[in-house]
C-alpha cells in the first residue's frame, strides 16, 4: 500500500518509470536465461561435431544438431545446408554468415535495455522539474495557499521520488547491459573458434 502511495505521490512520470522497469526486468530476466555459454556452446557437442565432421560423416553431424538444439548446433546444421562445394573456405564463409545472424537475435532488446537506462535518470530529471514549477506555483499563488501543506508536499514528493525512481530503474539497467555484452563478447568468441576448429578437421576440406 505504502508502495502504491509513492507511486501516486511521483505523478505520471512515475507510472511511465514503472512501465520502463517492467519491461527492463523482463529483457534481464529473458538474457540471463538464454545467455548461458554452456547451453549455447556446449563443449560436449562440439567434441562430437568434430568427430563426425572428421570421418565425414555428415550426416551423423547433421542429426546430432536436429536432436540437441544449441546455437552451435544451429549455426553448423544451416553452413552444412548452405556449404556448396565442400571446402574450407565455403564452410567458414557459411558459418560466418549464419553466425552473424544468429547472434543478432541474441542481441535483441540489448538497444531497449541500453535506451531504457540512458532516458531514465532524464524522466527523473523531468519528474524533478515538474515537482519544483508545483512547488513555485504553490508559493507565488499567495499566502492562503502557503498554509496548505498538501499543495506543497505534492510537488516536493513529485519532485525528490521521480528523481529516486529514475535512477532505480537506471542503475540496474546499466549494470546488466554492461554484463551481457561481455558475455556476448565471450559467447562469440567460443563461437568463431569453434567454427575454426570444425572447419580444421572437416574431412575433404581443401
Amino acid at each position: 500500500m505504502e508502495a502504491f502511495e509513492l507511486l501516486q505521490k511521483s505523478g505520471i512520470i512515475g507510472y511511465i518509470l514503472l512501465f520502463l522497469s517492467i519491461i527492463s526486468l523482463t529483457i534481464i530476466i529473458e538474457k540471463l536465461i538464454v545467455l548461458r555459454l554452456s547451453k549455447l556452446v556446449p563443449k560436449e557437442d562440439l567434441k562430437l561435431l568434430v568427430d563426425f565432421l572428421s570421418e565425414g560423416n555428415i550426416g551423423d553431424a547433421v542429426e546430432l544438431c536436429k536432436r540437441r538444439k544449441s546455437l552451435l548446433n544451429s549455426i553448423v546444421m544451416e553452413s552444412l545446408r548452405n556449404i556448396g562445394t565442400p571446402s574450407k573456405e565455403n564452410f567458414l564463409h557459411a558459418f560466418e554468415a549464419v553466425a552473424k545472424r544468429k547472434f543478432l537475435e541474441l542481441e535483441r532488446g540489448l538497444a531497449l535495455l541500453a535506451t531504457i537506462a540512458a532516458i531514465s535518470p532524464l524522466l527523473g530529471l523531468t519528474g524533478t522539474v515538474l515537482g519544483m514549477i508545483k512547488i513555485f506555483g504553490v508559493l507565488t499563488a499567495g499566502s492562503s495557499a502557503i498554509g496548505n501543506p498538501q499543495q506543497l508536499s505534492a510537488g516536493i514528493a513529485e519532485a525528490l521520488l521521480t528523481t529516486v525512481f529514475g535512477l532505480f530503474v537506471a542503475i540496474p539497467a546499466v549494470v546488466m547491459y554492461n554484463l551481457f555484452q561481455k558475455k556476448l563478447d565471450k559467447i562469440a568468441a567460443e563461437v568463431e573458434t569453434a567454427g575454426i576448429l570444425i572447419a580444421n578437421n572437416f574431412k575433404g576440406l581443401k
